[in-house]
């Protein structure tokens, strides 16, 4: 979009997602120093992927109410296509240190789940906006309590809930594909929901009014979660008297549990997601104040972030997750030295997100899908190269995968040996797998 159809709000919670990402990752560096903090930055760090699928779903719902047209879905279409085909190899490649030798492009990422959803958003192109808020709430309740109550056995379900509900319980070999699909489908959509609200309340001259009521609300949420999950230790005692023996007992206190995000839980979606709503409404009512103050300068500095979120991420995925275990300086990073590794990532985050918009470069995050697209266009276009290369990649990594045995001396051959090998109990806040960690993180 043009800088000057752009919202800043989204931009800036874009941008501010970016920077907790980079809070829970360098996490994975201190475990060994203080398993406290990690556990204390990873859940600060929670606040990034709901804010994030709140803001990629806000976008898409603001441009298909601002024009609902089939340039406007394809524009879309072709952006989820690239971010879930490129970007799949770009982030799953900084993962090579992170996870079991010849796993890392089988792991599901972020942007997959994000590239998605943004390649299903045009078929929401004439839903209203109060629908989806219902239909996205209704979706991620019935979806997080589904996946509490749900213990996956049999070899076809364990993959269906490792993948669509990110149920994982050490059963499943760590290979990847571990993500809460479908509530984040629930996220997105009421996302896309406040989008197109926003959208009809600026033209309507009632904005303000809205981000008073999305301050509001989001501030309401985050109240509500906390206060749920003070409760929780005190009707323990209860619930685990009266429902126990049917397991809805842990099933309620999880739900209740604002930490809890495999599967994502109501306590984690009302804090984390009540933080993003609340930030937009915030952000929204401080553009129509004072623009020389010091906090709007900061909101500016975040939205630059947030205008290149894509190439933001990927820059950040391979800043911490992969340069300082390649180098061989990931041991430096203590308690007191990752704050200053993580101010550098932000920093580099910035500079590069300024020279990606002078040059206007998110032009280049497409397949060039147009409305005159036919059918046998689609041979000349890009997009079968790169589904052939991930198609290949993934295929390669199932092969080395058969032949373990084998193969796995040689495997990381093209990238310096690790000088600590990958163990499960390294990776931060799990215990026994980092198969979710790229969702998670």
């Amino acid at each position: 979009m043009n800088p000057s159809q752009r919202l800043l709000p989204i931009d800036a919670v874009r941008g501010v997602a970016m920077f907790f990402i980079g809070v829970s990752h360098i996490s994975f560096y201190l475990i060994n120093d203080s398993a406290t903090l990690t556990s204390y930055l990873r859940a600060i760090g929670f606040l990034a992927t709901p804010a994030f699928l709140l803001v990629s779903g806000l976008a898409c719902g603001y441009q298909l109410a601002a024009s609902p047209t089939t340039a406007t879905a394809l524009r879309i279409l072709d952006r989820g296509l690239f971010v879930f085909l490129v970007g799949h190899l770009l982030v799953a490649g900084s993962l090579v240190y992170m996870v079991p030798p010849g796993t890392a492009f089988e792991h599901v990422v972020i942007t997959d789940s994000i590239g998605v959803l943004l390649c299903m958003a045009p078929l929401l192109t004439h839903a209203s906006a109060q629908r989806l808020l219902w239909i996205g709430g209704g979706v991620y309740f019935f979806a997080s309590t589904f996946a509490l109550l749900w213990h996956p056995t049999s070899k076809l379900q364990i993959p269906l809930g490792a993948a669509l509900f990110s149920i994982h319980d050490g059963s499943m070999p760590d290979v990847g594909w571990v993500t809460p699909t479908i509530p984040y489908v629930g996220i997105f959509l009421v996302g896309v929901g406040l989008g197109k609200l926003i959208c009809q309340c600026q033209q309507d001259g009632r904005a303000e009014a809205l981000n008073v009521r999305l301050a509001a609300a989001g501030s309401i949420a985050v109240v509500a979660a906390l206060a749920m999950n003070i409760a929780r230790h005190f009707v323990k005692p209860f619930l685990m008297q009266h429902f126990a023996p049917n397991n809805w007992a842990d099933v309620l206190l999880t739900t209740m549990n604002v930490r809890h995000d495999a599967p994502p839980t109501l306590g984690y979606a009302l804090f984390y997601g009540g933080i993003g709503i609340a930030l937009l409404g915030f952000i929204g009512l401080l553009t129509r104040g004072e623009e020389e103050s010091r906090l709007f300068r900061v909101v500016r500095l975040a939205a630059v972030i947030g205008q290149a979120s894509f190439v933001s991420y990927v820059v950040q995925q391979w800043f911490i997750d992969f340069v300082p275990i390649w180098l061989g300086f990931d041991s430096w990073l203590t308690p007191a030295t990752s704050p200053l590794y993580l101010a550098a990532n932000t920093l580099l985050m910035y500079w590069v997100a300024v020279i990606w918009g002078r040059h206007k470069a998110n032009r280049y995050i497409t397949f060039g899908l147009k409305p005159e697209s036919g059918p046998s266009q689609w041979s000349g276009s890009r997009a079968p190269l790169f589904v052939s290369t991930v198609l290949l990649v993934v295929g390669i990594n199932i092969l080395v995968l058969e032949n373990a045995p084998r193969l796995m001396p040689a495997k990381l051959s093209l990238v310096p040996t690790n000088p600590y090998p990958w163990a499960p109990t390294k990776v931060a806040g799990h215990d026994n797998s980092a198969g979710d960690a790229p969702v998670d993180r």
